[in-house]
C-alpha cells in the first residue's frame, strides 16, 4: 500500500447543520394544554363538604352516646338531680355546637351541590 496524498477538501465551519433529528411520523410532539384549576377546585370543594358532614356526624353519634351514658349512669338509688333527668347539660350542647353546624353542613353542601348542577346545566 502506497500513502498517496489524497486532495482534502476545504470545510466551511460556519455553515450551520440540519438537526439529526428530524419530526419522525412515529413520534408527536407533547402538546401543552393550558392549566384548568376547576378540577383541583372541584375536590377541594368535596373535600370539605365531606369534612362537615362526617364531623355533623361525629357530633350526633358524640351526643347522642354522652346522653345515653348520662341516663343510664343516674341509678334510682342515688340521688339524681333535676338537671342530670332532664338533660340539661346535652341540651345546651345541642344549641351551642350543634345548631351552628347543621347551619354550616346546610350551606356548604348547598353551595357545593348548586354549583354542580350549575356547571352541568352550562354544558347544554
Amino acid at each position: 500500500m502506497t500513502t498517496e496524498s489524497l486532495p482534502v477538501k476545504a470545510k466551511d465551519l460556519t455553515e450551520i447543520p440540519a438537526p439529526s433529528n428530524v419530526s419522525s411520523p412515529d413520534i408527536e410532539a407533547p402538546v401543552e394544554e393550558p392549566y384548568d384549576p376547576a378540577p383541583a377546585r372541584e375536590n377541594v370543594r368535596g373535600m370539605i363538604a365531606l369534612l362537615l358532614v362526617c364531623t355533623l356526624v361525629a357530633v350526633i353519634g358524640l351526643v347522642m352516646l354522652v346522653g345515653i351514658v348520662t341516663a343510664y349512669n343516674c341509678n334510682p338509688k342515688d340521688a339524681c338531680t333535676a338537671e342530670t333527668t332532664e338533660l340539661k347539660s346535652i341540651r345546651s350542647v345541642i344549641e351551642l355546637v350543634l345548631t351552628p353546624l347543621v347551619g354550616l353542613v346546610g350551606a356548604v353542601t348547598g353551595f357545593y351541590f348548586g354549583e354542580k348542577s350549575a356547571s352541568g346545566n352550562a354544558g347544554r
